[in-house]
């Protein structure tokens, strides 16, 4: 039962993707925690999980110096960090990607398309003011999702019935996406600023 949970877990993460549940949504805005991106330091509870307490164990019964379980700790901790920069780089590549293909549609750049929702301006409110219909930049948001989920399910992370199940999803989050502005919760402030600051 929890695998099969898990499973349709991944399969809705898909669907909602990068603007807060990083799979296959293209522009990564929300405020949210990203399922792509591990905590920056995990809080104190954590830190004393199973690895902390084998490691107390094997340290209290003589099988590792204290100078050796905290040489895992740096070691766990670094391949954390490693993988969390890997993370980054793929969401900032899906950015870009995405980013461009909005800019397209409106007739103007990516770094527009950025500082404008930046500002708070949604991606609705671009298109109208660019007199571009909105259902155009939608077909670019659902087509970015769908690609993603089509990858997943070619490559064998989701199989057809969860690839269905996320698609099920992929015109509520294109609604989402296109009227999120700042001030609307976990599709707000946090999201379009933070995510489309200069260097991210």
């Amino acid at each position: 039962m929890r695998s099969k949970l898990a499973a349709i877990g991944t399969a809705t993460a898909l669907a909602l993707g990068g603007l807060g549940v990083a799979a296959a949504n293209p522009l990564a805005v929300a405020g949210a925690q990203d399922p792509d991106e591990a905590p920056a330091e995990a809080p104190a509870a954590e830190r004393q999980g199973p690895l902390e307490r084998a490691l107390d164990a094997l340290v209290a019964d003589g099988t590792l110096t204290a100078e050796q379980a905290d040489a895992v700790r740096e070691a766990t901790r670094a391949e954390a960090e490693a993988g969390r920069a890997e993370r980054q780089e793929r969401r900032q590549a899906r950015v870009a990607e995405h980013l461009e293909a909005v800019a397209e549609v409106l007739g103007t750049t990516p770094e527009a398309v950025r500082e404008a929702l930046v500002d708070g301006t949604s991606l609705a409110e671009q298109a109208e003011a660019a007199g571009v219909d909105r259902q155009a930049v939608a077909d670019v948001l659902a087509a970015g999702m769908n690609d993603r989920i089509d990858a997943a399910e070619a490559d064998g992370t989701i199989d057809a019935d969860q690839a269905a199940r996320a698609r099920e999803h992929v015109d509520e989050a294109v609604e989402r996406i296109l009227d999120a502005a700042p001030g609307e919760g976990r599709w707000g402030r946090r999201g379009f600023g933070n995510r489309f600051r200069p260097g991210d």
